[in-house]
């Protein structure tokens, strides 16, 4: 009970600081001139845009099933693009986008074994974050050479160092502690052997109702997920250009002509850092005010910076629901399975 007590708490106490931060970002930009911005949205750039981040969820789940064909599992791309979807809305809504590590059990009404797909997921998700590095790096360079210095001093300082390149350097460490830790738990034997041991305590257990399978099992598909990299590498970058090309056309939607797409394909990573801040639900209100503070240096004002915010989260959760079914599908599932006795055996 008082376990369940401090998670309800915690849980509240990051929506309540979600909604300060909008509330805030609100006050600070103008409903009334916000809504104004949205009203005169070019909604075919939006069209192009919300095509795009499609096209990046069919090559998450090209990627996805060459990881785990290269482990022996076949799997359908529908379901799999379901399972895909389920897995980001549950990141979406989750602290540090943690929620995509849940992604194997929407894959489980294709018998896919839990260690192959946690395995495949946590060496895609290395990757992915090794790439936010680099971005983040190319994003900083971008802008010192872009931003006029004038435009770096309304930051201020913090210890002695501009307080924009100090969050910068946040967003790029905070990325970096993530791929090595990822990496550690994909490919390192004692790591698994240490991750084994948390994710089969008793709160995790029942949490994800031993997701985390058995600690060989895990072991073994890591060692193959490893001869996927050269296709995981070639296809998050696809997707990152696909990522650079959605942001572009959100900004033309939104009458914003000064960023190149150079500048979101290399921005993006940098903002999107700011989203594994764990404070909020999938790091809400963080990003949105780095969008804005990102965009204010490229001289953008702050009503359209914060329209393209907001739209580019409510771009990625409308499209997101579509993963909706699945979720329900396999938490009952996980419901009904758990509530099911064992059958007695014949005599």
């Amino acid at each position: 009970m008082k376990r369940d007590s401090r998670r309800i708490t915690r849980i509240l106490l990051q929506i309540i600081i979600m909604v300060a931060i909008f509330a805030a970002l609100l006050w600070y930009v103008g409903l009334g001139s916000l809504y104004t911005a949205l009203l005169n949205i070019k909604l075919e750039y939006l069209l192009l845009a919300f095509l795009a981040y499609f096209g990046i969820n069919l090559l998450f789940t090209v990627r996805l099933r060459i990881v785990l064909k290269k482990d022996g599992v076949k799997t359908s791309f529908g379901k799999t693009l379901l399972a895909q979807y389920a897995g980001m809305l549950t990141s979406d809504v989750t602290p540090g986008r943690s929620g995509y590590v849940l992604t194997p059990l929407y894959l489980r009404d294709q018998e896919v074994p839990t260690s192959k797909s946690l395995s495949g997921i946590l060496g895609i998700q290395t990757i992915e974050f090794l790439a936010k590095v680099i971005g983040g790096i190319g994003a900083v360079i971008f802008l010192i050479n872009v931003v006029p210095p004038q435009n770096w001093e309304q930051f201020g300082t913090f210890a002695g160092i501009n307080l924009g390149l100090f969050i910068a350097g946040l967003g790029i460490a905070l990325m970096l502690t993530g791929a090595i830790l990822l990496a550690a738990f994909t490919w390192s034997h004692r790591a698994i052997s240490i991750f084994d041991r948390i994710a089969n305590s008793r709160y995790l257990k029942r949490f994800a109702g031993g997701l985390m399978g058995r600690l060989e099992e895990y072991k073994e598909s890591a060692h193959k997920t490893r001869k996927a990299i050269p296709e995981i590498v070639l296809l998050t970058m696809a997707c990152w250009v696909l990522k650079g090309f959605e942001w572009y056309f959100l900004g033309l939607a939104l009458g914003i002509t000064q960023i190149p797409w150079i500048g979101y394909f290399l921005i993006h990573p940098l903002a999107t850092a700011l989203g594994f801040v764990p404070i909020t639900p999938a790091g809400a209100g963080f990003q949105e005010f780095g969008i804005v503070g990102i965009f204010a240096l490229l001289g953008i004002a702050s009503v359209p910076a914060a329209a393209f915010a907001l739209l580019s989260r409510g771009l990625l959760i409308l499209e997101d629901l579509a993963g909706v079914p699945q979720i329900a599908k396999s938490t009952s599932i996980l419901i009904f399975s758990r509530k099911t006795p064992n059958k007695p055996a014949l005599e």
